[in-house]
């Protein structure tokens, strides 16, 4: 009985009754799956996922075709999860997450692409937008420099012209993976 159990695991771990002699990483480096977030004022992420990788980058509509804004961040590996454009749609919200699913949030100009970073270094998730214009940000977990509590774990708002952060309400850091 132990035997026919391993047997039958071994052979679906192998591929069987699979429909295809390839062996199911072959299929998988074929079929790319995309995936693109709804879109928010005009614009969207996409990201093809796909072996070795993903393709990712923020899209904004222009007439029936969709234009890349910002591509995926130089050297650091993830994708697109979110955009979220503001009020005036010259600014947009966006979240990358990155490795172990750690998420950063930037502000990118809708007119050139250009990234700033939200928390740089510190995990945090893009929410939206106030109906005048501030970015609103969740901090996963405290800031700290040295002995120096810069912030705390909370949802702030991000003035996206001068980067100002004010925290909107504090709560419990969490734990990452």
């Amino acid at each position: 009985m132990r035997a026919a159990v391993l047997l039958g695991a071994v052979l679906i771990a192998a591929g069987c009754g699979s429909g295809s002699d390839e062996p199911l990483p072959a299929q998988a480096a074929k079929a790319p799956l995309t995936r693109c977030t709804h879109a928010s004022g005009g614009f969207r992420a996409c990201t093809v996922f796909s072996a070795p990788g993903e393709r990712s980058a923020l899209y904004r509509r222009s007439g029936s075709e969709w234009v890349v804004v910002h591509g995926r961040l130089s050297g650091r590996p993830g994708w697109w999860r979110r955009v979220v454009a503001a009020p005036g749609r010259r600014t947009l919200l966006a979240q990358w997450s990155g490795e172990c699913e750690v998420q950063s949030t930037f502000l990118v100009s809708a007119a050139d692409g250009s990234l700033r970073p939200i928390f740089a270094g510190t995990a945090s998730e893009a929410i939206g937008w106030t109906r005048s214009g501030l970015a609103r940000v969740r901090l996963a977990e405290q800031i700290r420099r040295g002995k120096t509590l810069l912030h705390r774990a909370g949802v702030y708002l991000v003035d996206p012209r001068t980067m100002t952060v004010r925290r909107e309400r504090s709560f419990a850091p969490t734990r990452g993976c």
